[in-house]
């Protein structure tokens, strides 16, 4: 009956579904009587009776035991208040599930590593902070196309026109040995960020999470602090 799967829909079980109609139709009844009409087994009854009970829809009273359903007026008043409280706290609680969802991170390998940093530094609007090991000229061209605020750290940072250059110290010692090793990662408006591995073959890790941008800004300025020190 159609009647019985909307009352479980609403945490009634089969059985107490079934108890509550015939309580509502025939009134006050023993759990026999209960039983005897809604086909309830009798070693079941008393359970299903006593749950009804407990979830405040069904009284108890005399000796011999009866039962009485609350009126359908009162039933749907507290089955409405109880749907109206479970929206609620799902208006409150559902977001935060959604906040927590793993956060994607995407891999491209070889040409796709370039057309998709390409297209992030053509998306970014407001600014661009990295910091690699080396430029290589593929790369560097790539920034150079920016339109926004462009900070970099690098062992040939000043190569990059237009940006904000920040140069590892002994550089000499170090740039023949980082030359073709071009590794690092650059951040795009605190909220997207792109991981490069340009050795033997292109490796790109792009993620969409501000957390990870956030993070990976933190540690990158951090680097800046003790190079402006020195």
């Amino acid at each position: 009956m159609k009647i019985i799967n909307i009352l479980k829909s609403f945490g009634f079980s089969e059985y107490e579904a079934k108890a509550i109609l015939a309580l509502l139709s025939r009134g006050a009844l023993s759990a026999k009587e209960v039983s005897e009409i809604s086909g309830i087994p009798r070693t079941s009854v008393y359970d299903v009776m006593n749950s009804l009970v407990a979830k405040g829809f069904v009284e108890a009273f005399d000796r011999p035991k009866k039962f009485r359903a609350l009126k359908t007026t009162e039933i749907l008043s507290i089955l409405s208040k109880r749907a109206a409280e479970g929206i609620d706290f799902l208006k409150k609680e559902l977001p935060r599930f959604e906040e927590a969802e793993v956060e994607e991170i995407k891999i491209y390998r070889g040409e796709l590593v370039l057309d998709k940093l390409k297209e992030m530094v053509s998306n970014a609007k407001d600014n661009i902070i990295g910091i690699f090991s080396y430029i290589s000229d593929e790369i560097r061209e790539i920034l150079e196309t920016s339109k926004c605020k462009l900070v970099l750290i690098s062992l040939n940072a000043k190569e990059v026109k237009n940006a904000e250059a920040y140069e590892f110290k002994r550089k000499e010692e170090l740039i023949d040995t980082f030359r073709d090793k071009c590794h690092g990662f650059l951040i795009f408006d605190d909220r997207r960020s792109i991981f490069l591995f340009m050795a033997h073959s292109a490796l790109g890790l792009v993620s969409d999470s501000p957390t990870i941008a956030g993070f990976s800004k933190m540690m990158l300025l951090s680097l800046l602090e003790f190079l402006n020190e020195d």
